[in-house]
């Protein structure tokens, strides 16, 4: 049979159409492909606000509104990143319930917010959070009643910010006295926690870069993850570039010490954790380029104690923890798994010997969240690359971080390892990418799952959660959710 020409070339671009088209969908459904969706959206193709030319000048925490006033305290506190112990565990005495029917804890309110992945902290009844509005384009931090989640006040400044996976990312710190937030371009903003007066600010990105290196960028390239530190009135910061670490008196905004960074670690996406290490209190962090350790003593404060540069992941989320003996354990992102570190001390110096290095598939490992410690156990959720045993909710003996004590099993897998885990008394709170959520019974060899429940239709659920009194506040992607979690009366 003899086709004309016409035909053949219809049949023939419709031939080239199908591969084209099929291609892709063929190579998407052949595997998972992380962290393929961490790209930047195209302006004018997803319905966000069309981004004008403006100056760089920002005027940061410039503008104030004050909205509601306090309707009712109630108690609980989750102060800071991980928080009032550093451990993401919840010491408050509010008893926390055991059970709830289909629908699971009740949610007692509701916020919407801006993309990203900023975490609340709590104190004195009130909710903080950092949050990106980007139709005004400006950073703001948010007070909001515990009790009901009204609006009590904002403090806010213009900054252009093109998106990068979401903006906020990081959990600011309260006490009594003083606020301290630090926004997705690394400005620190200290302000009253009640009535939201500014009392400092600083741009680390203008104080502390060096302009023209890449060892001297400040913000790294998923914007600012750092969560800051108020130890003892003072704020504890590490910027890179020109200082290590840095201490500022909250009250005056004076800097009290600064940690010289000859070696020009950088800004990572962990957080500072205070730590007790032969005795003495330090400061620990993992920067991009390495570990260190730095006094948090008076008499000698900002000073190095020890650093490594032998574990050095390209990109780190996770935080240290302190394990037993005056070890400590760090991770990396996207398959560079974990490391122990062992700080010894000769009676007059510090040393740091870089033990036992792994990949993901090899060991205890996390790409975003820092693992909890309970008793002799160390939990967290693997990263995808962790083969067998990705996805899982997995524990290791402090002692042995290469051999798992407890798995939850290949049918139970989380999201893509992402989401956000704390523990109350014997339970853990566990949720994935959709705002599922698993709560477990912790038990000395492993966990129970106790019960499971849809929260609600969520994406990107990755934020920090905090357990506060009689609440659990969660978060994804657009939405701040409290969940009543107690016992009622």
């Amino acid at each position: 049979m003899r086709i004309n020409q016409k035909k053949k070339k219809t049949y023939f671009f419709g031939a080239i159409a199908a591969v084209f088209f099929l291609t892709p969908l063929v190579w998407w459904y052949s595997g998972d492909h992380y962290p393929s969706e961490i790209e930047k959206r195209i302006a004018g193709m997803d319905n966000r606000p069309k981004i004008e030319p403006k100056s760089d000048t920002v005027v940061i925490g410039e503008l104030f509104s004050n909205m509601n006033p306090l309707d009712e305290m109630v108690p609980g506190s989750w102060p800071r990143f991980r928080g009032s112990n550093f451990d993401n565990i919840n010491h408050d005495t509010i008893p926390v319930n055991d059970t709830w029917d289909s629908t699971g804890p009740p949610v007692e309110w509701t916020l919407t917010l801006g993309e990203g992945y900023a975490g609340p902290a709590v104190h004195n009844g009130r909710v903080y959070i950092l949050d990106y509005n980007e139709r005004i384009r400006a950073d703001m931090l948010r007070c909001f009643s515990l009790n009901s989640g009204i609006e009590l006040w904002r403090r806010w400044y213009e900054v252009d910010i093109k998106r990068n996976h979401g903006y906020s990312r990081t959990v600011p710190a309260v006490t009594d006295e003083y606020l301290v937030s630090i926004g997705p371009r690394s400005h620190v903003m200290c302000v009253n926690p009640l009535t939201g007066e500014l009392i400092w600010t600083l741009d680390m990105e203008k104080e502390f870069g060096i302009p023209g290196t890449i060892k001297g960028k400040i913000t790294p390239d998923w914007y600012t993850g750092q969560c800051p530190l108020i130890d003892d009135g003072v704020a504890v910061l590490a910027p890179g570039g020109k200082a290590l670490m840095i201490g500022i008196d909250c009250a005056t905004g004076k800097e009290l010490w600064r940690t010289p960074n000859p070696d020009t670690l950088r800004m990572s996406h962990g957080s500072i954790m205070p730590m007790k290490i032969h005795g003495k209190k330090m400061y620990v962090y993992n920067a991009v380029g390495g570990v260190c350790g730095i006094s948090a003593e008076d008499n000698d404060r900002g000073r190095l104690l020890w650093q490594t540069n032998e574990w050095n992941p390209a990109t780190t989320a996770a935080s240290p923890v302190l394990l037993e003996n005056n070890d400590i354990a760090v991770f990396g992102s996207y398959g560079a798994g974990g490391a122990r570190l062992r700080i010894d001390y000769d009676g007059s110096s510090f040393s740091v010997t870089v033990i036992e290095t792994h990949k993901a598939m090899e060991g205890a490992s996390s790409d975003q969240h820092t693992p909890i410690i309970t008793g002799n156990l160390l939990w967290t959720v693997m990263p995808e690359n962790a083969g067998p045993l990705k996805k899982q909710l997995v524990c290791y003996n402090v002692s042995d971080l290469r051999t798992p004590v407890w798995t939850s099993g290949k049918e139970n897998r989380y999201g893509r390892g992402l989401g956000p885990y704390i523990v109350s008394g014997d339970r853990m709170f566990l949720l994935d990418d959709d705002a599922n959520m698993y709560i477990f019974k912790l038990e000395s060899s492993g966990a129970v799952l106790m019960s499971q429940y849809s929260i609600l239709d969520g994406i990107e659920t990755w934020g920090p959660m905090a357990l506060a009194g009689n609440y659990l506040l969660m978060r994804d992607s657009h939405n701040l959710v409290s969940l009543f979690i107690g016992k009622r009366e």
